[in-house]
C-alpha cells in the first residue's frame, strides 16, 4: 500500500547552508516510514533578498544533486531557477505525481522516527472517503488555544478545521481540485489555505467541512506527536507574501 504514496519534499535557502545536515535528517525520517515512495524534492530558487546567500545555496544545490545521484535513494529533484515558493512549485510538479496520495514535507519538519504510523489505515481512511487529509502532529497533544479548531476524536483521528503545512497525507485530486485553485502564486501554501478552511467551515458548518475532511492522526494514548521542527530559518524571519505590500527587505 506504500507504493501509493508520493513524497513531496520542499527545500530553499536556510542559514545553515551549505551544510545538507537538516535535509539529510528530513530524509532519513521519511526513509524509516516510508522506504521505498518516491520523493519529488522542489528546490526553490533565491528571493532578490536572499541574493547575498548566492553562493552558499548554489553549492547546498550541488551537494543535494549529487547525493540525489549517489546517496539518496529515489529522489527526484526539480531545480527552480526563479524564486517560486511552495504553491508555485506545487503547481509545476503536481502532474508529475503518478499515486492517488502524496505527503507533504517542509524540509525541515521531519517525522518522528521512533513513533509509528499505520500508514495503511490512514491510506485506508482516505480511499474510502472519510477524510481528503490527515495531518502528522508536532507536538504530543492539541494545545489547549487550539481546542475550538477541533471538531472530535473517532477512530483515532481527530477531525479538525485547522490547516497546516506540518506533514500531511492528501488526496492528490484533492490538492488538485481544491487546493491549488484557491492559493496565489508564490506563496507558502498554509498562509492563504488556512484561511480558506476556516471560511468555508464558518459559513456553511459541516457541508463546508466535508467539502475538506481534515484530520490530525490521533493514536489512542498520551502521545500524537508524528513529525517535528528543526527550525531550518534558525530564528530569522518568515518571508510571506505581505512583503510587497508593506515594503519590507
Amino acid at each position: 500500500m506504500l507504493k501509493e504514496i508520493t513524497v513531496i519534499l520542499v527545500t530553499s535557502v536556510l542559514p545553515s547552508h551549505p551544510s545538507t545536515r537538516i535535509i539529510d535528517e528530513t530524509i532519513s525520517t521519511i526513509r524509516t516510514h516510508l522506504p521505498d515512495s518516491e520523493i519529488i524534492m522542489q528546490i526553490d530558487g533565491l528571493r532578490d533578498e536572499q541574493s547575498d546567500r548566492y553562493e552558499d545555496y548554489m553549492e547546498y544545490k550541488n551537494r543535494i544533486l549529487w547525493k540525489c545521484l549517489h546517496e539518496y535513494k529515489n529522489i527526484v529533484p526539480i531545480v527552480f531557477e526563479k524564486h517560486s515558493h511552495q504553491s508555485t512549485m506545487m503547481r509545476a510538479t503536481i502532474d508529475m505525481i503518478k499515486t492517488p496520495l502524496l505527503l507533504y514535507v517542509e524540509g525541515d519538519t521531519p517525522l518522528t522516527p521512533d513513533c509509528e504510523i499505520d500508514w495503511e489505515k490512514c491510506i485506508n481512511f482516505i480511499k474510502d472517503g472519510h477524510a481528503n487529509t490527515i495531518r502528522y502532529h508536532f507536538e504530543a497533544v492539541i494545545p489547549k488555544d487550539h481546542n475550538h479548531l477541533m471538531l472530535g476524536a473517532e477512530n483515532g483521528f481527530m477531525r479538525t478545521m485547522q490547516w497546516s503545512q506540518r506533514p500531511h497525507l492528501s488526496s492528490l485530486l484533492y490538492y488538485k481540485d481544491l487546493v491549488l485553485p484557491r492559493i496565489p502564486e508564490q506563496t507558502f501554501i498554509e498562509d492563504t489555505y488556512h484561511g480558506v478552511v476556516h471560511q468555508d467551515c464558518y459559513e456553511y458548518g459541516d457541508i463546508g467541512w466535508n467539502k475538506h475532511r481534515l484530520w490530525i492522526y490521533y493514536p489512542e494514548g498520551n502521545n500524537i506527536k508524528r513529525s517535528y521542527h528543526t527550525d531550518g530559518r534558525d530564528g530569522t524571519r518568515k518571508f510571506t507574501s505581505d512583503d510587497d505590500t508593506w515594503g519590507y527587505k
